[in-house]
């Protein structure tokens, strides 16, 4: 008995000891910090950086000479013999110089394809901080989705048992039981769906945190209802201003400009800088010197330096464009981002403070009822399902209200919060 009894207290200092960990890694995840972890840790925002840094350094490269070319000639060297002192050895040096102002002008483009990228940089990680808003409040609603259909199941588990004593008693017919029974094992079923969702959420949200996809997440934190929005003439026009996408637009504009000016500089000449010492047998040694310089306006060149001046300025005007239908897009994106989440924002509060509360009260009346032989026992079904679809209306608004503010930052690109009100009810709750 007494070894029994030291057996169980190993297994259960075991299962305390085991329980330990799995409950520290159940720590709160909250929004910012998941979007913290992502930027820092995700794998193609990583790639982009260090492909940044290598275009800067390739812009650096711009402003230096190229190589010089060293070079040996063996001039005059008779047939008649095979004497070496009689030969002419001459060692040269070649510098090409670019014309005037070239080589800041190559490197002023090289900069503005690092502007490009780091444009796109900023708009690739609010990309990455929308679809992590976006899971993160999927993965929300399917657990609350599976609490509630838990609660279902032990509320008509608790009827189903009622219903047996009253089928025992001759108060209700068998039909009551049978019924109990169906509608918990639609709710298992409703239930093993719940939790597949919750598990590929976790799953997406592990991926975009560069997590191994079968870690365990911890609790969310529930979207703030109650955060109002600025005003949608303000939002656009800060979306003009800082949207990502735009100021890569402004960015791909500076960039054209820069080749622009690149391809008119090819009109100027570049330079050629020679110079040689001669070893001649027999006779004085020399220095030689020669300098060259390229004609970019030659006939035969000229209509190749026009037609890459031309090309240049097509860009700019073909990139203009492109600039103008993408503030057209972020206006729309804007405004119906600010619809969804102005209507959501405002369905949540109506199932919060009218449609849940009375479904609630629908269905205790529904319950009083039963137990008093009012009602059947198809009302309380009823009615838990009105009231199950209530809540779950609710949560879901809260997560359609959390993916449009993702949209809407993501098409703004700057806080879209009232600062002003926040900071009032920080201070109201201090």
């Amino acid at each position: 008995m007494s070894f029994n009894r030291s057996l169980r207290a190993l297994v259960l200092l075991v299962s305390v000891c085991a329980a330990v960990p799995a409950a520290a890694q159940e720590a709160p995840l909250t929004l910012q910090s998941a979007i913290d972890e992502a930027l820092s840790r995700h794998p193609e925002l990583i790639a982009i950086r260090a492909g940044i840094e290598g275009q800067r350094l390739r812009a650096a490269q711009q402003r230096t000479l190229m190589p010089p070319m060293l070079e040996a000639q063996i001039w005059q060297w008779p047939i008649d013999t095979a004497n070496p002192s009689r030969v002419t050895y001459m060692v040269s040096a070649q510098q090409s110089f670019p014309g005037p102002g070239k080589r800041a002008l190559r490197e002023r483009l090289a900069l503005s394809d690092v502007s490009v990228a780091d444009a796109r940089l900023v708009a690739r990680a609010r990309d990455i901080v929308n679809e992590l808003r976006r899971t993160y409040a999927e993965l929300f609603v399917a657990r609350q989705s599976l609490d509630v259909t838990a609660e279902r199941i032990g509320l008509l588990r608790q009827m189903a048992d009622a219903s047996q004593v009253r089928y025992a008693a001759g108060r209700s017919s068998q039909q009551d039981v049978l019924k109990a029974v169906v509608e918990i094992s639609r709710l298992h079923e409703e239930q093993l769906i719940d939790e597949e969702r919750v598990r590929l959420a976790e799953a997406r949200l592990n991926t975009l945190l560069a997590r191994d996809p079968g870690m365990p997440v911890g609790p969310l934190a529930a979207p703030d209802e109650n955060a109002r929005l600025r005003p949608v003439a303000v939002l656009q026009q800060a979306a003009l201003e800082q949207q990502p996408d735009l100021q890569v637009a402004r960015a791909e504009i500076a960039r054209a400009e820069a080749a622009s000016a690149v391809a008119d500089s090819s009109r100027k000449p570049d330079f050629v800088v020679t110079g040689g010492y001669m070893l001649m047998g027999g006779e004085r040694d020399a220095f030689t010197a020669a300098v060259g310089i390229t004609w970019p306006n030659a006939p035969w060149a000229r209509k190749g330096v026009e037609l890459a001046r031309s090309e240049a300025r097509s860009e700019i005007a073909a990139s203009q464009a492109r600039f103008d239908a993408e503030v057209n897009r972020v206006r729309l994106m804007v405004q119906e981002a600010w619809i969804r989440a102005d209507s959501a924002s405002r369905r949540a509060a109506l199932l919060r403070t009218s449609i849940v509360p009375q479904s609630h009260q629908t269905l205790e009346v529904s319950r009083v009822g039963y137990q008093a032989d009012r009602n059947g026992f198809l009302d309380i079904i009823d009615n838990q399902r009105t009231l199950a679809e209530a809540r779950l209306g609710y949560y879901r608004a809260l997560a359609e209200l959390e993916q449009a503010r993702a949209d809407l930052e993501r098409a703004v690109g700057a806080p879209i919060l009232d600062s002003s009100v926040q900071a009032s009810r920080e201070q109201d709750h201090e």
